[in-house]
């Protein structure tokens, strides 16, 4: 098992569409080295200060752990402007919402227990190595990957509902500087992937480290 720090070598650059409404992210791999990292491809996810600490404890389904992380600041010290979390609920749509996440929970653990049986995962870790798994970025020597993420500053994971969706207000009287950024410590590896997961993956280094992309001007 090949562990590997290319920070310096794993670029991310990224902008945002004439609408302002989508991040169109470029993910560079200037190295002459096969890699795999784990990248959410879906949604961003905002900052707090223990993003990325993968636990059994902390986990919560359909959060995007390894979704890139959106850091913002306006001011000289460059310190984050700090996440805020929605608290209202609407009292009136309580039993649509939770018939759709019932559902959505039920066809969720049907899927869950079929990859833990085919793939031999323990219960208690199956759902972080199903996403780990399914959110694998495969990038060849030299090799170029560009997605689109949603981005909305008011609800930065796109989910439709739930108790993490965190939200940035912004002063636009400022400037607003933003820039993505990701960190991989190799214990999920070690941790959360199965000797055989591993094996599957001996062609490419798995990716360790800290990403951070260039920066653009921000505005709400």
């Amino acid at each position: 098992m090949l562990f590997n720090s290319f920070n310096a070598q794993v670029k991310i650059n990224w902008k945002l569409d004439l609408s302002r409404k989508n991040a169109i992210i470029t993910l560079n791999n200037e190295s002459n080295k096969n890699i795999v990292i784990p990248i959410d491809t879906l949604s961003l996810q905002p900052y707090y200060s223990d993003n990325y600490h993968i636990s059994e404890i902390d986990w919560i389904d359909q959060y995007p752990f390894f979704g890139l992380t959106i850091n913002i600041y306006d001011n000289p010290d460059k310190k984050n402007i700090e996440t805020q979390l929605h608290s209202h609920i609407d009292l009136s749509e309580f039993d649509n919402i939770k018939a759709k996440n019932d559902s959505i929970k039920k066809e969720f653990n049907t899927r869950i227990k079929k990859w833990r049986m085919n793939n031999n995962v323990q219960q208690i870790n199956a759902n972080i190595n199903y996403y780990i798994m399914n959110n694998l970025l495969f990038l060849k020597a030299k090799e170029k990957i560009t997605f689109s993420v949603p981005l909305n500053l008011e609800n930065i994971t796109n989910r439709e509902n739930g108790p993490l969706q965190g939200f940035y207000v912004l002063n636009n009287e400022k400037k607003n500087i933003g820039y993505l950024s990701i960190y991989i410590n190799k214990n999920i590896y070690i941790k959360y992937l199965t000797d055989s997961q591993r094996e599957t993956l001996r062609k490419y280094k798995l990716f360790v480290g800290k990403i951070v992309s260039n920066k653009i001007e921000i505005k709400q």
